[in-house]
């Protein structure tokens, strides 16, 4: 190893990623050096480097998503062996307050994230707690799960955690994007049935082949197609993935009474329910935040399994993620976009 290693660099709000040379992470005694394989770039990326999610202080390397291999270990670290292929836990909760010790590591007010409070995987290594690895299987590649820990998990954690999605449920999924796609798969393994929108025509290609009816809301009268969908009743479950206020108007107006929406993504920054129609019906509102552990282990064995399969919209090397941020942003990708190294 040199002195210093490449990585993308939050510098400045509103200003492209930087690209170049940045020193090596320090290595605590219960951290683990990771070289990173392959990292996934999210909408949420965007977001840390136009100031809409403020990170403090600046520079920070982002990347919340990422794969690769055991470079070196802290003195106290145990259990893992250097060269070990390993994904990486985003949160770093604090381990001791109620919802930590009760499971719920999402919820934990004091936790840091890898990417966000902490430098992330945009780069040639990042440094993480031992305790957020997990050991990938031998036969699946870097690219394939090094989205689990958002894209994949996240949609584990809403649909099936929160949602307690079930068999023959009536299920919509609202934007099948680069997270959306993950909940048509995993709804239908469930046993749902799904109907999933987006303005994208290729994007609805991709959820109609893996078993949802598409939709796109251009063309079509969202609030009448789930009329005919469930018969008249209004879907059991209907999933966010697009977080404006249209759409979660949307979202709770297709319920059934005593149907659960689950908030997912986030655009607008308030949104605004209608409270006769709400209470009346007995309409379910969850917010949904990331993943515990447990529920990542439990995505990647799926995918291990050929069960959920990661959708890769496109490939670019590192050096070039303004290029990648900007075809993300016009919204053409079809699946999440990978960093390669």
């Amino acid at each position: 190893m040199g002195s210093s290693m490449k990585a993308v660099q939050i510098i400045e709000y509103n200003r492209p990623f930087h690209y170049g040379d940045c020193p090596f992470p320090d290595l605590g005694p219960n951290e683990a050096l990771v070289r990173v394989k392959a990292s996934g770039l999210c909408l949420t990326d965007l977001h840390l480097s136009q100031g809409r999610q403020r990170i403090e202080p600046l520079p920070r390397i982002p990347g919340h998503e990422s794969a690769g291999e055991i470079s070196a270990l802290g003195t106290e670290v145990k259990g893992w062996k250097t060269g070990q292929r390993v994904l990486v836990v985003i949160d770093v909760p604090c381990q001791t307050c109620f919802h930590c010790l009760t499971g719920q590591t999402q919820r934990c007010r004091s936790l840091k994230r890898i990417g966000f409070e902490r430098d992330g995987g945009h780069a040639d290594y990042v440094a993480v707690p031992a305790s957020n690895l997990i050991s990938i299987p031998d036969h699946l590649n870097y690219e394939d799960v090094a989205t689990l820990p958002d894209a994949g998990a996240t949609m584990y954690h809403s649909l099936i955690s929160q949602g307690k999605v079930g068999i023959n449920q009536k299920v919509v999924i609202l934007g099948v994007g680069g997270i959306g796609i993950y909940g048509v798969q995993l709804a239908r393994m469930a046993g749902a049935q799904v109907l999933a929108t987006s303005r994208k025509e290729a994007r609805l290609a991709m959820a109609k082949e893996h078993g949802a009816i598409p939709l796109n809301p251009l063309k079509e009268n969202l609030r009448e197609a789930v009329k005919e969908f469930t018969r008249g009743e209004g879907a059991d479950l209907v999933a966010d993935c697009i977080g404006s206020v249209e759409s979660i108007q949307d979202g709770l107006a297709v319920l059934k009474p005593g149907g659960k929406l689950l908030v997912i993504a986030y655009i607008d920054d308030n949104f605004l329910i209608p409270s006769i129609p709400f209470f009346s019906t007995e309409k379910e509102i969850i917010g949904c935040r990331g993943c515990n552990r447990q529920e990542l282990i439990a995505t990647l064995d799926l995918v291990a399994q050929g069960k959920i399969k990661p959708v890769i919209g496109a490939r670019y090397p590192l050096s070039r993620i303004n290029e990648a941020a900007k075809r993300l942003e016009e919204g053409e990708v079809v699946g999440r976009i990978i960093l390669t190294r």
